[in-house]
């Protein structure tokens, strides 16, 4: 989209692009998972909620009909996590940007992460206290930290 004339998309687009686009990465991801987390789909009052969940412990990734989206972890030695990782707003321009963040890497780190391919929850966790957040966490073990995952 660009030009004068874009008209924002409803929260319900939003909400399902977002989906799309995050099953996309989650396709992606299949080859590679080993970890034997179980996926549900939730479907309820037009929320959509990704789950990834294992023995006490969850990834959850929350569309809501608000055009929101959030990031929910829990793991049984930590506190649960929660994080907007999207607020809806219908300015076109920051809804294409949003859109193509996710399409351009956000939704394959999510996806990593939620399989557990990139490490187990427990650890990835215990750098989500304070400021830190997750893209902060996934850039320390994705490239800082290489010997430990």
């Amino acid at each position: 989209m660009s030009g004068k004339n874009m008209k924002p998309r409803m929260k319900s687009e939003m909400v399902a692009e977002a989906f799309t686009i995050l099953m996309e990465a989650y396709i992606r991801q299949i080859g590679r998972v080993s970890s034997g987390q179980r996926l549900t789909i939730t479907m309820k009052s037009y929320n959509c909620y990704i789950k990834f969940s294992g023995y006490k412990e969850m990834f959850d990734l929350c569309l809501y009909k608000s055009g929101d989206i959030d990031l929910k972890m829990k793991e049984f030695c930590h506190g649960d996590y929660q994080e907007r990782i999207y607020a809806y707003t219908d300015n076109p321009v920051e809804q294409d940007a949003f859109l193509d963040e996710l399409r351009n890497g956000l939704a394959d780190k999510l996806m990593e992460v939620g399989t557990c391919n990139l490490l187990d929850y427990h650890s990835f966790m215990d750098l989500l206290d304070g400021d830190r957040h997750f893209i902060d966490s996934y850039n320390y073990f994705k490239h800082e930290c290489r010997s430990y995952c």
